[in-house]
């Protein structure tokens, strides 16, 4: 059985103790609320972050089965695990056991378990593990496994956000900390698995260094050593042959 697309409505569910929550009564069309076109709400460094999420699951969608497109009823998407939350952050399922029954409105919080800090400053990839069972018909029932993986919630020193990343993103990120007086991390997103190359030039446009990386989908680490530079401003960009992104770092030793 192909991917169910409505398995994508499950993004923001965790499983964990049942929530207490009251789903927002404004939305009644299949989906998850508030959707990724819109995000969730800033969470501000210092202080307890609280999200109602409501979450409506569709009763029915058409999937290709042995070559035929057959309409199938959702009996049930369940979220089975969540991996690469920030420590600071879970989510609780208003459903026992995070499984949602097909034609159901219910909903989750997303919280703040320890209020977020500097020291959480970064990106985190998401990767969220569902199974969805169908009533196939003929077929019987049918369960699907999925990862959805192109969400992500970047934790800077001011606000918190969930965001969203494709097929075609190429995102560089400010160096943290910056100035840089250690050592600090770049970090950037690719949407696709890509050779990346990491240049750095200083204030005269020279390049200083280059440095070829494998580049996977999702979040990429590059770590800096204000060792390896003298005091002083300096340009670095991120080039997989389409796209070149450049920011700007400060070097204080």
């Amino acid at each position: 059985m192909k991917r169910i697309l409505l398995t994508l409505m499950l993004t923001f569910v965790f499983i964990g103790a049942n929530a207490q929550c009251t789903p927002d009564p404004q939305y009644t069309n299949a989906g998850i609320y508030p959707d990724s076109s819109i995000g969730m709400p800033d969470a501000i460094v210092g202080q307890a972050y609280s999200e109602v999420i409501t979450i409506i699951t569709p009763t029915d969608t058409n999937v290709i089965f042995s070559g035929l497109p057959i309409s199938v009823t959702i009996m049930d998407i369940a979220l089975d695990s969540v991996n690469g939350l920030p420590a600071n952050f879970t989510y609780d399922c208003a459903a026992l056991n995070c499984v949602f029954t097909g034609g159901s409105t219910s909903c989750a919080v997303l919280s703040s378990t320890i209020n977020p800090t500097v020291a959480d400053t970064g990106s985190y990839q998401i990767f969220m593990y569902t199974t969805t069972t169908v009533d196939a018909g003929l077929f019987g029932i049918q369960t699907q496994n999925d990862i959805i993986d192109y969400y992500y919630i970047e934790v800077s020193n001011a606000t918190s956000v969930i965001n969203q990343f494709n097929d075609f993103t190429f995102e560089l990120k400010n160096i943290f900390p910056n100035p840089v007086n250690n050592s600090a991390k770049i970090q950037f997103i690719s949407g696709n698995s890509a050779d990346v190359v990491f240049s750095v030039f200083n204030h005269l446009g020279e390049k200083i260094e280059e440095k070829n990386i494998a580049a996977y989908r999702g979040i990429n680490d590059i770590e800096i050593s204000a060792n390896d530079y003298a005091n002083g401003m300096y340009l670095y960009s991120i080039n997989n042959g389409v796209q070149i992104v450049s920011k700007r770092m400060i070097i204080a030793n």
